[in-house]
Parts: C-alpha cells; structure tokens; sequence
C-alpha cells in the first residue's frame, strides 16, 4: 500500500463508540496495513479527555484530541480551525495518509482545510439520514433546526467533490443518490459491525441463564441498547412484559415490571447476556431515519445467534431476516405470544451466528474498508 498512515475522525464519543469505533480500529491496526493509525477524536473539555485517556482508549492507536463546537454555521471557522492544528501537531506527510472521517460534517470540514489533491483520500462515512434525524427527533426551536439542517445539508451536498463514500445500508445509498444526487458507483456499502466477541456460545448461554435463575424451559426476550434516544422505543420492553413474556432489558431505561431483568452492562459483558436470550426485538417507528439504519443491535444480535422479531421500519433488517429465515417480520406487538418464542427458538442459532459473522463481523467489515482503501491507491 503506498499510504503509511490511516487518519480516523470522530467528532465525538456517543453509546456505540466502542463497540463502532474502538473495536473498528483496534482490527485495523492489527492488520499491519498502516504504518501508524491515528484517532482524531472530538472532545468538548479537558475534562472529558482526561476521562478518556483513563481507561478507553488503546495505546497502540495514536490518539489526537480537537476541541469540537456546537453544529451551528457560526461555528463552522472554529471546528476547521481545531482539526487544522491538530493536524499540524502531528509529524505525518499528508500525502501519505487517508482521511476516513466518521460521518459527512467532518468531510465537508476536512475539504475545505485540505488542498483539493487530498480530496480523493478523504472517505466520508455517512451513517445515516442527518437532517431527518434533526428534523424529527431533535428537540430545540425553529431557528436553530433550521441552522443544524443548513449545515448538514451542505455536508451532503458536498460528498459529490469525493471518490469513494461509505454507507451503512442500501436504502441509505439509495436515499443518498435521489436526495443529493450523489453518483452511486460513488458508494460502498458498510453496515455496522459487531465485535469479535459477539458469536453463539452454548457455555455462556447455560452460564448466564443460571446467573438470571432462568429454568430450561424459561422463553428470554432481549432488548438492548447503548442509548436511550426517541428512534429507540424502549417502552417495548413493558408492552412484552405485560403480555407475560419475560424481557431482558439491556439498556440505561430501567423498567420496573416482575417479569423484566433490568443489566445495563459493559460492551464488554453484552455478548455473554445476548447468548442467554431465546430471541430479540427491534422495533422502531416508521421514518426515513428508521428506514436506512443499520442498527448496531442488530448485527450484534445476529452474530450471536438470536432470531430478531422486528417490523418493517428497517429496510436492512427487513430484508436480512427474509433472505436467511432468522427471525420474523410483524407489523403488532399484539400477535407475539409465548408460542412466537417457541418457535423461534427452533432456529439453529449456530447457523444464525456463523452468516451473521459472515456479513457483520469486525473482521468482514475491515475487510470493506481495507478495499476501498485499496482503491485509493490504485487511483
């Protein structure tokens, strides 16, 4: 490869950092692709850097921190100015380095830093549809949505001055190419991984059912999540819970109900609690932002072997569960029943983890990106 160095920009640490982006590098860097990888990640505060240079971050990964800003256009000269030194403190020759950048601001922000030559190093990641995100399920005044959504959308506008983009699914690609007009032979689609851990364990799963005191017989619904943001639903959990089934919440949402098992847990311990699951949930409301998701859930649940009862918000999940018979699609809560689990729980849940790893596997998902770095070069 004739690049040495790979430079990742994150402009933030939200619930999937380390199961999206900690988990992506660590492989990345395992594969003696790069001569160094550097993390350029976004902190708002000295004291949220010191938290993370405590316990998160790896020492084989270079770390490098720029203060970020609010996503207003006022803004827009201090956040370019903050990636600028930060990559002026660094000795790396630029002409030697590819910028993969996690979602499409930083893009915009990079390209208009950078000399237009580094353009076709630039990998913009996007991972999801921003500006309804904002328009939908974010809560402040009229004139300030409207600020966001400006910026965003220049962002987008502008991923057509790339070479190569990321996406998380088909229907993003989709809604990219007849919203924005951005050329699809542009796109590469990548959907969120799940890490090396998240695989079928028959040890774990008879461990942790004897942990949860769950008998043999007992049927275990798994909800989880990293956050608690409105696309989530997590009042799911309750509605399971008061038809009779016994639901394993894994999210900061406690429910207070006798039949639900309340661990939010660490990335760490989750692959362990999914494998004493029967089955999983994912259920969303119907919206763009919903329609051209990857949930990180999802993969996690299918590499670790669990058939995933979902309706058709998702069009990845959709379209996943009916290609490899894992799972089942519904439009009601009301038509799940003690029998729904049942019969799910006949599924081979090896055979569910092995395609799962096969199309989600940190290892897969490297493998994307290392191609699309690979094309680079050959450019």
């Amino acid at each position: 490869m004739k690049t040495n160095y790979l430079l990742y920009f994150c402009d933030g640490i939200g619930s999937v950092f380390d199961s999206q982006v900690l988990a992506l590098l660590k492989v990345i860097n395992e594969s003696n692709t790069f001569k160094k990888t550097y993390l350029f990640l976004g902190i708002r505060n000295k004291i949220q850097r010191n938290v993370l240079k405590a316990g998160k971050l790896p020492s084989e990964i270079k770390t490098v921190f720029f203060k970020t800003y609010p996503n207003y256009p006022v803004f827009n000269f201090m956040i370019r100015n903050s990636i600028q030194n930060a990559l002026l403190n660094q000795s790396i020759n630029l002409n030697e380095a590819i910028f993969h950048t996690r979602g499409e601001m930083i893009a915009w922000h990079l390209s208009k830093i950078l000399d237009i030559n580094y353009y076709k190093n630039i990998i913009p990641d996007v991972r999801g549809a921003s500006v309804e995100e904002i328009e939908e399920f974010t809560d402040i005044n009229p004139f300030s949505k409207a600020l966001k959504i400006a910026n965003y959308k220049k962002a987008l506008r502008n991923l057509n001055n790339f070479r190569h983009i990321s996406v998380v699914s088909d229907s993003l690609k989709d809604y990219l190419n007849v919203n924005y007009k951005i050329d699809r032979n542009k796109i590469y689609v990548t959907p969120s991984l799940a890490g090396k851990n998240f695989r079928f364990n028959e040890v774990e799963r008879l461990r942790l059912r004897n942990e949860l005191n769950l008998k043999s017989d007992d049927k275990l619904i798994v909800f989880s999540s990293g956050g608690t943001a409105n696309w989530q639903n997590n009042d799911v959990i309750l509605r399971l819970a008061e038809k009779g089934l016994k639901v394993l919440n894994l999210s900061q949402k406690e429910i207070n109900h006798k039949n639900v098992i309340n661990k939010f847990v660490s990335y760490s311990e989750i692959p362990a609690y999914l494998n004493a699951a029967d089955a999983a949930i994912i259920w969303r409301h119907k919206s763009v932002v919903n329609k051209v998701a990857s949930p990180v859930k999802f993969s996690e649940y299918i590499c670790c072997g669990l058939p995933v009862i979902a309706n058709n918000s998702v069009s990845m999940i959709s379209e996943y569960i009916q290609r490899h018979d894992c799972g089942l699609l519904i439009d009601n809560l009301a038509n799940i029943y003690s029998k729904t689990i049942s019969d799910l729980r006949q599924k081979e849940h090896k055979k569910i983890s092995e395609s799962g790893i096969l199309n989600f596997g940190v290892d897969t998902i490297v493998n994307k990106y290392l191609q699309a770095y690979l094309s680079i070069n050959s450019l």
